[in-house]
């Protein structure tokens, strides 16, 4: 008999966990190397030489994170080193400003569907809470899943290419809003992936919590 409001309990604290995950990092932003380098080697036959030596060939080099709640709000956290004097002349700066982000509606989609999930667990009893728990979690996952994969990745490469010192006349050597789309990856964290995961217990939890203690009980019975 305790089987099953003990699977329910694991399942809310599942809920919760995931929401919790939301305040660490969900995608990071990463520039190659190898595309720098290309626009080095370009803008190098037009400009004096630096003999500066870049990162390893085929490398990528974090720029910028984002977590669950930074998605939800319209924010990204940089993580570029700082600008050396020789670019800042240039306008370089700008590069290490944050770009505006569009807030993800598919991330604040989840986050209610979680929570809705969680109150329906204390609301619903038997079977019926259970289901709301299995269904929400279930929509939150492919709420997530379409902003981390799908949504996110595109608003945030037209992001820096807004952000782009080019395109606001800065210097003439600095890439260009086709070369930034490019050039930038847009991947998920570890948080999204221990967010999808917790989801997943959850459902697991639930769908257990659904199970008729009795049918195991009746077999020693029967015996007796």
């Amino acid at each position: 008999m305790a089987g099953s409001p003990l699977f329910a309990n694991l399942g809310r604290t599942a809920k919760v966990l995931a929401l919790l995950l939301f305040f660490l990092p969900w995608v990071t932003v990463s520039c190659s190397t190898e595309a720098l380098e290309q626009m080095q080697r370009e803008a190098a036959r037009s400009a004096p030489q630096h003999n500066m030596r870049g990162p390893s060939r085929g490398a990528e080099i974090p720029i910028a994170d984002a977590s669950g709640l930074d998605m939800a709000l319209g924010q990204i956290r940089m993580r570029l080193p700082p600008v050396p004097h020789d670019m800042a002349t240039r306008g370089e700066t700008a590069a290490n400003q944050p770009p505006e982000v569009p807030i993800e509606i598919g991330v604040i989609a989840g986050a209610a569907l979680i929570l809705l999930a969680l109150l329906a667990s204390f609301l619903l009893k038997g079977s019926a809470g259970a289901i709301a728990g299995i269904g929400g979690s279930a929509l939150a996952i492919g709420a997530l899943c379409y902003s981390v994969f799908i949504s996110y990745p595109p608003a945030v490469r037209a992001a820096f290419a807004a952000n782009n010192p080019s395109a606001a006349g800065g210097g003439e050597h600095t890439p260009t809003t086709d070369q930034i789309a490019q050039i930038l990856s847009v991947k998920p964290a570890a948080g999204f992936w221990f967010a999808l995961l917790l989801l997943g217990l959850a459902i697991l939890f639930n769908v257990l919590a659904m199970r008729k203690p009795g049918a195991a009980a009746a077999t020693p019975a029967a015996g007796g």
